[in-house]
């Protein structure tokens, strides 16, 4: 990979996940890049820095990690702090099993209900019981993704509720989800055990 290879894919990726049309995956990461304005840009030579530390891969994951926090900028002076996030979101891939039994005990702990959790328009409060815990960052969003997987709630939610921050979540979640599941095979059968297990 070369500084031009880095940009492309950058703005790949950051087209998959800030806009509608673009699905790196249907596309293969594909996208049209002018070479003579890249070489333009102030901030050339950071990629260029990218591409001699990581390979494609590593760097797609970087990306994906960044941007699932909402960061947009990730070189130059942010560089530190996007690694920080990489590195954080790696040991969630690596410990997914995990963290998804922990964040079910965390929904146990809140509502004994599991359905309860995703019910919208609750004593007259728009955000889901699921929504907020994922703001307040007590559930990690691959587990969102994987309970997305299992119950569709996106769907429901996005025909019923008409809020800017919940829909944004939801668009979130489906952007992610084909990335996630390139990394880590998510058996939806286990899934499901450790909901019965939790709420048994």
């Amino acid at each position: 990979m070369n500084g031009l290879e880095a940009y492309s894919t950058y703005l790949a990726v950051r087209n998959h996940f800030k806009t509608k049309n673009y699905d790196y995956f249907k596309y293969n990461g594909k996208i049209k890049v002018n070479e003579d304005k890249f070489r333009t840009r102030r901030d050339h030579y950071q990629f260029e820095k990218m591409a001699r530390i990581m390979n494609k891969e590593k760097f797609i994951s970087y990306l994906v990690s960044n941007f699932l926090s909402e960061e947009d900028y990730i070189l130059g002076m942010s560089q530190g702090k996007a690694m920080i996030t990489h590195k954080k979101w790696q040991k969630s891939i690596e410990s997914f099993s995990y963290q998804f039994k922990e964040d079910i005990k965390t929904m146990y702990e809140y509502s004994s209900n599991f359905d309860s959790h995703f019910d919208y328009m609750t004593d007259g409060v728009l955000h889901p019981m699921f929504f907020k815990l994922y703001l307040r960052d007590k559930v990690h969003i691959n587990t969102c993704v994987a309970l997305n997987q299992l119950l569709n709630f996106g769907k429901v939610w996005d025909r019923h509720i008409e809020d800017k921050m919940l829909k944004d979540f939801i668009f979130l979640l489906d952007k992610y989800t084909p990335f996630l599941y390139s990394y880590i095979k998510i058996d939806n059968n286990k899934c499901k055990n450790i909901i019965l297990e939790v709420y048994k």
